[in-house]
């Protein structure tokens, strides 16, 4: 997924805040130095809040104080539980634009805009640029009055004044341009008029000689009947994605591991903190959410469980993303890990499960790229291990289209998924009886209960190194394989948009192939054949 960072802006006029508190929202612009946000009526912003403090209090929620041209947080209600950005609040913490504070679990949330020197700059016909009246004009009435309709006030003004400054021959090119389309509307709904009554004559024609046939259309009405049943029922036996699933959905593993840390240089690995225990015996804790790792003492081994997708390729060589097999570099909780010395990730372990494997397999890591989200893993002892699906990829990069349907297979949520598949009271006691990741996955696969999710869309955009599609997964899901129009793979899911279902991301497969080949995979040499099978057991319509 790609982030972005707020960068800091020119100095501040003033701020725009937008509170949304229940069903009420607000929004006000204020110019001056010092800023409070609270429950009185004394506050420059009045907010109301869900739940009252354990201790009530006159004093503001936030104060803001304006410091060389950028507010900032100079005090804040610590009995509140108020969070910048999702984080806790922070005393001199700058406010940038976008920022959005929190006030307690369910708000009310309000939203920073600040206004910057040059906002209200505009350029005119004489020399320089000059400050906007209406811009003026609107900033002082929104900070002096305690409507809630400023905004609107300000948009019509902008608007006005916007439309005094285009230049009269843009005018007249725009309207000129306004013509010539209702003319060419008007053109067009003529033919389209003149074109319907000719397909009505036509069709008048056409029903004299219809009349005739009408017995024998009935006759071959049933008899198509009987033919539209039998064909429904195919093609729903062949769906693609159930088709899909059936041919390769053995060919798609979850794979699990862990990861620890180790201190540069002597190869120690990093350690919880030693837990202190009270007179009474009762663990003390120190407070820290992220408590510092060592390399000293007897505390627990940090060690970071994970989970991922990974499909067959042939010849045990396992597709999977370089965020699945370097694990470390995606992990949240990994990164906010406080260490008194530098520690090197360390791959403890990596296994796969297949749907129709009772055991885990162990792999090792091959190799990854270094541009794309991509990596290889090997099954280490390939010895007596019963046949894995081959999953077929496609090497016709023609075959991906916006518009053209897709299936995904993969395991999004992990073993949290399987196990919603279960009866609540099942799941609950595999859940009490199995506490680690890798015992609950030995008990799902050994009850032959991993299966991979399937969903079906279409492709929505696509770019050089990055196939958008609409088909549902989530978490976990990444490393699985994106099936295209043909039955063979297109790309390697990566990454999801969280606020839209329809932009999830995968990578394209040329860019698979090329590692793989890198790593010393040939394709299988029966691959062709069964491309061919499969290409001709899919509908028509979804080619």
């Amino acid at each position: 997924m790609q982030t972005f960072r707020k960068t800091p802006q020119q100095d501040s006029n003033g701020l725009i805040i937008h509170v949304s508190s229940f069903n009420d929202r607000s929004t006000e612009v204020v110019t001056h130095d010092r800023i409070r946000v609270g429950t009185t009526d004394d506050c420059e912003v009045k907010v109301r809040l869900s739940k009252e403090p354990a201790t009530p209090t006159n004093d503001p929620v936030i104060e803001l104080v304006r410091l060389n041209g950028i507010y900032r947080i100079e005090s804040f209600n610590p009995a509140l539980d108020v969070k910048l950005n999702g984080r806790p609040i922070k005393a001199n913490k700058g406010i940038y634009d976008g920022d959005e504070i929190w006030i307690g679990p369910s708000g009310p949330s309000i939203h920073f805009f600040p206004i910057e020197s040059t906002a209200a700059l505009v350029p005119g016909r004489r020399d320089g640029a000059h400050v906007a009246p209406f811009i003026e004009q609107a900033a002082m009435e929104a900070s002096a009055t305690a409507r809630r309709d400023d905004a609107k006030i300000f948009l019509r003004e902008f608007t006005r004044e916007l439309v005094r400054e285009i230049n009269p021959s843009t005018k007249i090119i725009t309207f000129a341009i306004l013509i010539l389309a209702v003319v060419g509307a008007l053109y067009i709904g003529f033919a389209q008029f003149n074109e319907a009554r000719r397909g009505r004559r036509i069709i008048a024609e056409q029903q004299a000689q219809l009349v005739a046939q009408q017995e024998q259309l009935r006759r071959a009405n049933e008899q198509l009947t009987k033919v539209i049943d039998s064909t429904e029922r195919i093609q729903n036996t062949i769906a693609m994605g159930e088709m899909l699933r059936r041919n390769y959905g053995g060919g798609v593993c979850l794979i699990s591991g862990s990861f620890t840390f180790v201190e540069q240089g002597t190869g120690r690995p990093l350690r919880y903190p030693e837990t202190q225990s009270s007179e009474s015996g009762e663990a003390i804790q120190n407070g820290n959410e992220n408590p510092a790792l060592t390399p000293e003492g007897h505390g627990a081994i940090a060690e970071f469980e994970f989970v991922g997708t990974g499909f067959h390729v042939g010849d045990g060589f396992i597709l999977t993303n370089r965020h699945v097999a370097q694990p470390w570099e995606a992990d949240e909780r990994a990164q906010s890990l406080n260490s008194s010395v530098k520690g090197q990730p360390r791959l403890k372990k990596l296994t796969a499960f297949f749907p129709e494997l009772q055991q885990a397999i162990a792999l090792k890591y091959k190799q990854a790229a270094q541009r794309d989200d991509l990596a290889v893993c090997m099954i280490e002892s390939k010895d007596r291990l019963p046949k894995i699906p081959v999953l077929p990829v496609e090497k016709d990069a023609e075959s991906a289209a916006i518009g053209k349907i897709v299936v995904t297979m993969g395991y999004p949520s992990g073993p949290d998924r399987l196990l919603a598949l279960l009866d609540e009271s099942e799941a609950r006691s595999i859940q009490q009886r199995y506490g680690s990741l890798d015992s609950e996955l030995g008990y799902l696969a050994e009850k032959k209960l991993i299966k991979p999710l399937t969903t079906q869309g279409n492709i929505t955009d696509l770019e050089a190194r990055k196939i958008v599609y609409d088909a549902r997964t989530g978490e976990g899901g990444s490393g699985g394989p994106l099936f295209g129009p043909s039955g063979r793979v297109i790309g390697v899911t990566n990454s999801i948009f969280t606020e839209n279902a329809a932009s999830n991301f995968a990578v394209p497969i040329r860019a698979a192939i090329a590692l793989l080949e890198k790593a010393g995979w040939s394709p299988p040499a029966n691959l062709e054949i069964e491309q061919k099978e499969t290409a001709n057991a899919l509908p028509s319509n979804n080619r």
